[in-house]
């Protein structure tokens, strides 16, 4: 899990991860300055995780993320 935050990070992917006791996992790719390209909820953290990477590859293919995340 930790390991796909920081690979997006590295390869300069803006995200957001915000929650609220019990009422799950709101995620975010972009930032506010350049605005957000894929956003959406998941009930666990490995959820919002895995959508955020999936979103990554999505959006930025030719990113080093999305190259190591085939």
């Amino acid at each position: 899990m930790n390991n796909v935050l920081q690979a997006l990070y590295g390869s300069e992917i803006n995200f957001s991860l915000s929650t609220f006791w019990d009422a799950g996992f709101d995620w975010k790719l972009g930032d506010d300055m350049n605005g957000f390209v894929a956003e959406g909820a998941a009930k666990t953290l490995a959820e919002a995780i895995s959508a955020l990477a999936n979103a990554a590859c999505r959006h930025f293919p030719d990113s080093v993320f999305a190259k190591a995340n085939p």
